[in-house]
């Protein structure tokens, strides 16, 4: 398969959206260096409105202006690990937040010492944000509720330092009618069936109909981000069953070795753990400089697993739209 081949089924699924109920733009997809295409390592999972920041490698808050996504709207900071490439854009992004006036509070969170890197790049630049953040350092199995409602469990992946993952769970959706049940039942589309929408029975020719006789629950987006690890069956268990999988896959697997003593992954290692976990699409993310065109790492990935994309800056992947 050749790189423009590549680049048009990338492109089908990585397609730009104006208006996402929910789904993710890539901020910056590189590994380590930044590259002429790529930026560090950033994403931002959109959900009505908010914006959650998963990683704040430097730049991020101007990948985010050239994605058309304000940093006014980002309800929460969701950091990896402490390597310079996660995490030094985020005192420039609250500095930008406070330039163009935010005063709602900020969410942070991240491993033990997030809080720390934060109070001493604030002491140093002799400047504090004029909103409250909120710095939540997390141990795997921990978890938050979002003001979005958005769901964050952390858990544990295996790097060179304390790191974690992040599964990403949107809030129960609202019921769905079974239309061809529900006419079954006599009913028709109008005030009965939003009662039942609400949970309510309804009465139809002496009959007493409960919402569940015509509600269908409506599956729940899962999107699950490992940051920077080695292949672990943590992500494995974290990622069962998830929609996305955003797996480091900084090489190609003939640097397996190299690789895993840096504690990364293979793009063969992340198609491996996608195809153990079922998930409904694996993208391939921090990508060594060392790699032109992401042709060598699609390439492993599909011989394994089929529904697999690279990651690329500012390419946005519509979940819901």
């Amino acid at each position: 398969m050749d790189t423009e081949q590549v680049r048009f089924i990338a492109a089908s699924l990585l397609e730009a959206s104006t208006a996402l109920e929910l789904g993710i733009v890539f901020l910056g997809t590189s590994a380590a260096v930044p590259t002429r295409r790529r930026g560090l390592p950033g994403i931002a999972l959109v959900y009505r409105g908010s914006i959650v920041v998963m990683d704040c490698g430097e730049g991020t808050q101007a990948a985010l202006t050239r994605a058309g996504l304000s940093p006014l709207k980002v309800e929460a900071v969701l950091v990896t690990h402490l390597h310079g490439d996660h995490v030094f854009g985020l005192p420039g992004l609250t500095q930008s937040m406070a330039m163009l006036g935010r005063r709602r509070p900020l969410l942070v969170a991240g491993p033990p010492g997030v809080y720390g890197f934060l109070r001493e790049a604030y002491r140093y630049t002799r400047w504090l944000p004029p909103f409250p953040i909120y710095v939540v350092e997390l141990e795997p199995g921990e978890e938050l509720a979002l003001p979005s409602g958005l769901h964050v469990k952390a858990f544990s992946v295996d790097h060179t330092v304390p790191a974690l993952g992040y599964r990403v769970e949107e809030p129960r959706r609202k019921p769905r009618v079974d239309l061809e049940k529900a006419r079954r039942l006599g009913l028709e589309p109008g005030p009965l069936l939003g009662r039942l929408q609400r949970g309510e029975p309804v009465e139809v020719g002496g009959r007493v109909i409960r919402p569940e006789d015509v509600l269908r629950e409506q599956p729940r987006a899962v999107i699950v981000y490992t940051g920077d690890t080695r292949p672990s069956e943590t992500v494995v268990e974290a990622a069962q069953g998830a929609t996305v999988l955003i797996h480091d896959s900084t090489f190609a697997s003939d640097m397996e070795e190299e690789a895993h003593e840096q504690g990364h992954s293979t793009a063969l290692d992340a198609a491996r753990i996608a195809r153990r976990a079922g998930v409904g699409l694996l993208v391939l993310f921090h990508i060594s400089a060392r790699y032109e065109t992401p042709d060598p790492l699609l390439r492993e990935a599909r011989r394994l697993y089929s529904r697999v994309v690279v990651a690329e800056d500012l390419a946005k992947l519509p979940i819901r739209v």
